[in-house]
């Protein structure tokens, strides 16, 4: 599998002594194309954090972070929506749809922002790809919790990005609609070879992933490396 993003020793800390909070202290990993890495670890030990420095919202203190061989750390603040266009797809927990917006409207906003031709059929596409074809004019309201979801990946799938961020993205849902998310976000990595980042406390998320880090303390621990993905294929 080839690398696209590598951290090397990353350090994020907030305020100034004596009342420092060290975020992460000096993380390393490996995200590759073709995998779904799962990022596991109490709340507080950095895992939020971290991906937020990977996608460009927040800046590291200091260490390396290279996305598809490029230097983001230490990089001007100006620059990072450029990356975060280009590379990366967000999805959280909360589905951050906008209300007023059909299912379509909402992931071709998003089209538009990021360049796509024609982003209304785009949307469509998108949309059809995640099993919402149905749905392209119902509102957020009118849309279950697994629905939600699907829209909030089709519009991370918006201009085609290499890596996929997912922060929590099963913790509002049941099990069948957590399901096909999952299936959904794992078939990106394998059919698409696209690198899916998932921080989660759902015990659903192994049954799906390669990799499995976890992080406490705003260090990276031990790794697990899973086999099963040809069993839910």
């Amino acid at each position: 599998m080839q690398n696209l993003v590598t951290v090397t020793n990353l350090v994020k800390t907030y305020g100034t002594a004596p009342n420092e909070v060290h975020a992460l202290c000096g993380a390393s990993l490996e995200i590759r194309a073709g995998e779904v890495l799962v990022l596991m670890g109490p709340s507080g030990s950095g895992k939020t954090t971290l991906i937020s420095i990977l996608g460009g919202i927040l800046t590291a203190t200091s260490g390396s972070v290279q996305i598809a061989g490029r230097e983001i750390v230490g990089l001007p603040e100006k620059e990072l929506p450029k990356i975060r266009k280009d590379l990366f797809g967000f999805i959280f927990q909360g589905f951050n749809l906008f209300p007023a917006l059909t299912a379509q409207e909402n992931v071709a906003i998003m089209c538009k922002l990021k360049g796509v031709k024609n982003p209304n059929a785009a949307a469509k596409e998108l949309l059809e790809s995640v099993g919402l074809g149905s749905k392209l004019r119902s509102y957020p309201s009118d849309l279950s919790g697994g629905q939600k979801q699907r829209v909030a990946i089709a519009r991370a799938l918006a201009g085609d990005p290499q890596i996929i961020l997912a922060d929590e993205p099963t913790a509002a849902l049941d099990s069948v609609s957590g399901r096909n998310v999952l299936e959904i976000m794992s078939g990106l990595a394998r059919n698409r070879n696209r690198a899916v980042v998932i921080v989660t406390h759902d015990p659903r998320v192994l049954e799906y992933c390669d990799r499995i880090i976890h992080i406490e303390d705003g260090r990276v621990g031990h790794e697990e490396v899973r086999n099963n993905l040809e069993a839910v294929a």
